[in-house]
């Protein structure tokens, strides 16, 4: 996976260089990219998780029924905090992206 991010992000390179070059952005333009690809995969990372952290619950549930208020209690606690590291993540990446253009 990391081996083929790094191949695109290589050929992606060059591209940004010559497309900031004529826009006149310089190296501010893989601030910008890197941001804003942060903020893709922070948003793919927190979907996987709250799916994840969903379906386990409803199988929970489905096993024990008595069992569900519990369940769907830590869950909802569970999908909170991924949500807060998700916000926290797209923040920085927010920065970066601020700091590229600005």
């Amino acid at each position: 996976m990391l081996g083929s991010i790094s191949s695109v992000l290589a050929e992606v390179a060059p591209v940004v260089t010559q497309a900031a070059q004529v826009m006149g952005m310089g190296n501010a333009a893989f601030g910008l990219l890197g941001g804003l690809l942060g903020c893709g995969f922070i948003v793919i990372g927190a979907g996987i998780g709250i799916g994840t952290v969903a379906g386990h619950a409803t199988e929970a549930i489905a096993r024990q029924p008595e069992a569900g208020g519990r369940i769907f209690t830590t869950m909802i606690i569970a999908a909170s905090m991924i949500e807060g590291i998700a916000l926290f993540g797209m923040v920085i990446c927010f920065i970066a992206v601020w700091k590229s253009l600005g």
